[in-house]
């Protein structure tokens, strides 16, 4: 929210719903501080949802803005139940004041270094989990690989895990991913369908999955559906997999796609539902 002249104090006490804008430094100069001090307490709040973008971790890690240790007030939020951050930096004791709450939804979309600092901390009470990985906002592949892997390793407890990851330039190497309990993933601008296939077969608790494939100049369209009609000569048997809905767009494929899919169902025997995006 924008305001013209003088910008006006809130109480948090009150507040049980809350949406804003990450500003560094002053998103949190609106709210009446608890006795002058750092501390902002939300006595009543049941869901907050921040949103920054992509540059300001970056802005961050260039020295260009404070660090975030002086942006942040300490929160207190004892009810809070819902939370969405999107494109933020977060330091340690922010993280650990969101996860003490006693969170049922965790939506979080920018860089997996982050993600994995929230996840650190207990999320047994959650019901559902999503993030978002766009690569522009990841230093090295490795680091992704590290950071995901550790977190959805480790979530055995969370009925919902969704995961989406926008993959436009730096390529992920799927045979490094370690993504046991997953249960939604999405991937736009794919550009490798085979290893993914082979990555999908390694999430036991998967049942949903959505795939984008975007074929560049270099790549014959047909190999895709080559591919995937070779699955029953190269696997002996179907996987053992939970999946039972894939979606899959392949740019430049037309109906020569759709007997190719049908492959899928051999290799995931519990399909219920296969088509295109």
């Amino acid at each position: 929210t924008y305001f013209d002249g003088i910008q006006p104090n809130f109480m948090p006490q009150p507040l049980k719903i809350l949406s804003l804008v990450f500003d560094m430094p002053h998103s949190w100069d609106m709210f009446i501080h608890n006795n002058d001090s750092n501390t902002l307490v939300f006595e009543n709040l049941k869901s907050m949802q921040i949103l920054g973008d992509r540059f300001s971790e970056f802005d961050l890690q260039d020295g260009r803005k404070d660090p975030i240790d002086r942006v942040w007030p300490k929160l207190v939020i004892p009810q809070l139940e819902t939370l969405v951050l999107f494109e933020i930096p977060i330091p340690a004791d922010v993280a650990e004041s969101f996860m003490s709450a006693p969170l049922k939804g965790l939506t979080y979309r920018g860089c997996s270094d982050y993600a994995h600092m929230l996840c650190q901390h207990s999320t047994c009470n959650l019901n559902e989990l999503i993030l978002s990985f766009d690569m522009y906002s990841e230093l090295n592949t490795e680091t992704f690989y590290h950071n995901t892997s550790a977190i959805f390793r480790n979530i055995s407890k969370i009925p919902i895990v969704k995961c989406t990851v926008i993959d436009p330039d730096l390529e992920i190497d799927w045979s490094f991913v370690d993504w046991s309990y997953l249960t939604h993933l999405y991937v736009q601008d794919l550009a490798d369908l085979d290893k993914i296939i082979d990555a999908i077969s390694a999430m036991p608790y998967l049942v949903f999955a959505s795939l984008s494939v975007n074929i560049n100049y270099d790549t014959d369209p047909r190999s895709f559906v080559t591919m995937l009609k070779g699955l029953s000569r190269r696997y002996p048997k179907p996987v053992s997999s939970k999946l039972e809905t894939l979606l899959i767009s392949l740019y430049g494929i037309d109906s020569t796609l759709d007997s190719a899919l049908y492959e899928l169902k051999w290799y995931y025997p519990k399909l219920k539902h296969i088509g295109k995006v």
